[in-house]
C-alpha cells in the first residue's frame, strides 16, 4: 500500500479520532514504518495544536540558516499580513491538505494553520531518499502568502510537540507490531502507559523519568520483534532507525531533570 492509498484509508478509518486512538488505529493499518511515522505524526500535530482536521497536516519548522547561503527563513510582514520564505522539510508533501507553519524563533514564534491552496504557497516534492523512502518529502516556499488572524494558533502546547511526536510514533509502532508479536502483554502495558504520558507535562522530572523508562521498553519491543524474524518489508533495515532515533534525546532529557 503506497502513501496515497494509506492516506485514503486513513481518512476513512482514522480521521476524527482522539490523538491516542488515532495513533493506535493508524499504526494498526500501516504496512511499513513510513506509514507508522505518518500515523504518529498526525496524532502529535493534533494533540499539540488542538486541531481536528480530517485531512493530513504537516508541521513545517526546518529552515536553511547555513552561513553564506541566501536568507530563506520564513518571516511575517505585519504591514501586508503575509509570510514569505522557505521551509526545507515537509512530510507527506504529496498528500497534504494544510500546514502548521512556525514563523520566528523562541517565545516570539507564532504558529499559523494554512491550507495548501493559498496563493503564493508552493509545495515542492523531491525524489525519495533511502530513509523512509515510502514517505513523500519536500519543501515549501511562501511568496507573500496572505494570513488571516483566525489562522494563528494557540502556541501554549507547541513546546510539547518534540515529546508528543516521539510518543505517538512509538504508540503507532506498538500498534503496528502488536498483531505480529507472540507475547502482547508488554505491548498492552506500554499502550496503557502511553495514555498516561499523553496527558502529562514533559518538563516535569517525574514525567521525564517515566518517559525514559517507556522509551527503553519500546526499544526492547523493537529487538523482540526483530528476533521473531517476521518479514516487515524491504525498507525495514533502513527505516528501523525511526524507532531508535528519538531515544538518545529522551534519555538525555531525563538525566537533565534528575
Amino acid at each position: 500500500m503506497d502513501e496515497q492509498a494509506y492516506a485514503q484509508l486513513w481518512r476513512t478509518e482514522v480521521a476524527g479520532l482522539q490523538p491516542l486512538e488515532m495513533a493506535v488505529a493508524g499504526g494498526h493499518l500501516a504496512t511499513d514504518l513510513a506509514q507508522v511515522f505518518i500515523a504518529g505524526y498526525q496524532a502529535a500535530i493534533r494533540a499539540s495544536f488542538a486541531l481536528n482536521d480530517e485531512q493530513w497536516i504537516a508541521f513545517v519548522v526546518s529552515e536553511d540558516r547555513t552561513p553564506g547561503n541566501p536568507p530563506s527563513a520564513v518571516t511575517y510582514d505585519s504591514v501586508n499580513a503575509t509570510i514569505s520564505g522557505v521551509k526545507t522539510w515537509v512530510a507527506a508533501v504529496k498528500n497534504l491538505n494544510s500546514l502548521v507553519v512556525k514563523v520566528g524563533q523562541g517565545d516570539q514564534a507564532r504558529y499559523l494553520h494554512l491550507p495548501v491552496e493559498l496563493p503564493g504557497l508552493h509545495l515542492k516534492p523531491r525524489p525519495p531518499g533511502r530513509f523512509l523512502a515510502g514517505l513523500s518529502q519536500g519543501s515549501v516556499e511562501f511568496d507573500q502568502v496572505p494570513v488571516l488572524p483566525e489562522q494563528q494558533l494557540d502556541a501554549g502546547m507547541a513546546g510539547q510537540f518534540r515529546f508528543l511526536e516521539s510518543l505517538y510514533i512509538y504508540v503507532a509502532f506498538l500498534a503496528f507490531i502488536k498483531p505480529k508479536m507472540t507475547e502482547v502483554t508488554l505491548v498492552d502495558e506500554l499502550l496503557n502507559m502511553a495514555a498516561i504520558l499523553a496527558g502529562a507535562d514533559f518538563q516535569l522530572a517525574v514525567t521525564a523519568q517515566q518517559y525514559a523508562l517507556f522509551d527503553q521498553s519500546v526499544q526492547d519491543c523493537l529487538r523482540q520483534f526483530e528476533r521473531l524474524s517476521i518479514p516487515a518489508g524491504e525498507s525495514w533495515s533502513k527505516d528501523r532507525a525511526l524507532i531508535e532515533m528519538y531515544s538518545k534525546g529522551i534519555q538525555q532529557h531525563a538525566k537533565l531533570t534528575e
